[in-house]
């Protein structure tokens, strides 16, 4: 199998890794929110959410707007989980990238570096009150990282395909 390098420039790889570092910090500060903080931001987005999607919802009464947010809170947490470590995932491979590797390299180093963040990022919750670690969120994380690499690692690929077959 041939090994690929999408970029070689050290700046570029400086901006991937500066870019991968903020957005860790950012989880990171998401995890050190208390539970309280951490549940009136995701209402306020599952709020808006449901808006979005359910076209009569302002004219629900105040009981069905409440079970309708609690029943949407759920997924609405769990998918903004996945999509913020695709986020990580893709600019982890995207590092990975601005170096020579099989492709198989590129995605086992950016999952088991995405996966090792997920776990980290559980045990600190750990220590902030109201929250604690859960593996499910450990798996989501990993998968929404899983997701993200695959995509960047397609999209790069036809890019380099498309650049060389011109």
């Amino acid at each position: 199998m041939q090994e690929i390098r999408l970029y070689s420039s050290r700046a570029a790889r400086g901006a991937a890794a500066l870019l991968c570092i903020l957005w860790a910090a950012l989880i990171f500060s998401m995890s050190a929110e208390p539970a309280t903080v951490s549940a009136d931001r995701s209402g306020g987005v599952t709020e808006k959410v449901m808006l979005l999607l359910v076209p009569d919802f302002e004219e629900k009464s105040e009981a069905e707007k409440a079970e309708m947010l609690s029943a949407a809170d759920h997924v609405i947490r769990k998918t903004a989980h996945f999509c913020i470590f695709g986020v990580l995932g893709g600019l982890s491979v995207f590092i990975s990238l601005g170096y020579f590797a099989k492709k198989s390299a590129h995605i086992v180093r950016s999952e088991v570096f995405c996966a090792l963040y997920a776990a980290s990022d559980e045990i600190h919750q750990y220590f902030v009150p109201g929250r604690g670690p859960k593996l499910t969120d450990v798996v989501i994380d990993s998968v929404g990282a899983f997701c993200g690499i695959a995509f960047i690692l397609i999209v790069a690929l036809k890019w380099k395909e498309r650049k060389n077959g011109s």
